[in-house]
């Protein structure tokens, strides 16, 4: 016996992660100049980990799909800036600044839009042909 599965779940699976990692994406830019956090210390980067996923067999072919396997906190030391005057500056004047580089963010952002696009694609792509092939059908 075999699974069927269809690029639509597979799509749906995309859209799924992408979603998760420009949510992720939009908190690192708001916290890009947070230098206090509950726990203490600047806010820290966070990254999404993707893998890899089989979804199951179907005419003998392996279909894989992606879901978040983590998010984790992006160990890259902080930004150290010289400003005195500056609430959270330690003893020497210096701030810790989280390690976010927003050009990287708006990178990554970019990233995660056209992949999540492309799984819309894929999904009316799917929609389309599903609607012609009843069209032939009723012909």
């Amino acid at each position: 016996m075999f699974e069927s599965v269809s690029a639509s779940d597979i799509a749906m699976q995309g859209i799924r992660a992408q979603r998760v990692r420009m949510n992720i994406i939009a908190n690192n830019i708001a916290n890009a100049q947070s230098t206090r956090t509950p726990e203490g210390g600047p806010f820290r980067r966070q990254l999404v980990v993707l893998r890899g996923e089989q979804m199951g067999i179907s005419g003998g072919e392996d279909k894989f799909g992606v879901s978040v396997k983590s998010v984790e906190d992006d160990t890259s030391p902080f930004r150290m800036v010289f400003d005195p005057t500056h609430p959270d500056a330690n003893a020497d004047g210096i701030v810790a600044y989280p390690n976010i580089n927003l050009p990287t963010e708006m990178i990554d952002l970019l990233s995660a839009q056209r992949a999540y696009e492309a799984s819309v694609d894929v999904l009316l792509q799917g929609r389309r042909m599903t609607q012609k092939s009843l069209e032939i059908i009723q012909a």
